[in-house]
């Protein structure tokens, strides 16, 4: 979604208070929203960012860029053998090439939006989310770039709703984000009916490093 949620005063429950209203929200909009033509203009911006080499695909070298530049350092090596990165690729490649398109992009962003499930992969899914959020593209989001996006978006009922409680500006780094939506996936598995937890985006086959 680095230093540790950066606020104006050490306010720890007004902080987790914030995090929680945005993945929340980001959670309830995502379910069976339909992607407008101005998201997809958005998702392409953000392809077009990631992509510094400029050859219309995204491969490990221009992802892993992207997380440094965010202040979020990528796993190395996780439990399947490969990198975080490597992940995040292998979960919505769709032909095996090792990179990902704008089609494959725009398919991942429209799959995770819509997933009723928690069974979709979500790794790419969430850092898009957060650029999305993260305008001025400085590595964290504020309280100001969240208010425009919901107000923009879904009017000022919403803002008022989930800005209830705030307490005061601040700001949230990628690595905040991405923890905060990871725990709210957990629980959301650890509820499903059958009361196992939800696998996102299955079991990891044995992968060759590319």
């Amino acid at each position: 979604l680095p230093a540790a949620l950066h606020l104006e005063e050490p306010n720890m429950a007004a902080a987790t208070a914030g995090q929680e209203s945005i993945t929340d929200l980001l959670e309830e909009l995502d379910n069976g929203f339909k992607t407008s033509s101005q998201d997809y203009k958005v998702l392409q911006r953000i392809f077009e960012r990631i992509d510094f080499k400029k050859d219309n695909k995204i491969d490990k070298e221009e992802l892993e860029h992207t997380l440094h530049s965010l202040g979020y350092e990528p796993v190395k090596v996780n439990q399947y053998g490969i990198s975080e990165v490597e992940q995040m690729i292998w979960e919505v490649d769709q032909d095996s090439d090792g990179c990902v398109s704008l089609e494959e992009f725009e398919l991942m962003f429209d799959r995770g939006r819509n997933d009723r499930t928690g069974h979709e992969p979500k790794k790419l899914f969430n850092l898009c989310q957060f650029m999305c959020l993260d305008k001025d593209g400085d590595g964290s989001i504020s309280s100001e770039e969240c208010m425009e996006m919901i107000m923009h978006r879904y009017g000022k009922q919403k803002l008022d709703e989930v800005f209830r409680n705030d307490g005061g500006e601040r700001e949230i780094t990628l690595s905040d984000f991405l923890a905060q939506v990871n725990r709210s996936q957990v629980v959301r598995g650890t509820t499903k009916k059958d009361g196992k937890r939800a696998s996102v985006g299955g079991k990891m086959p044995s992968i060759k490093k590319r």
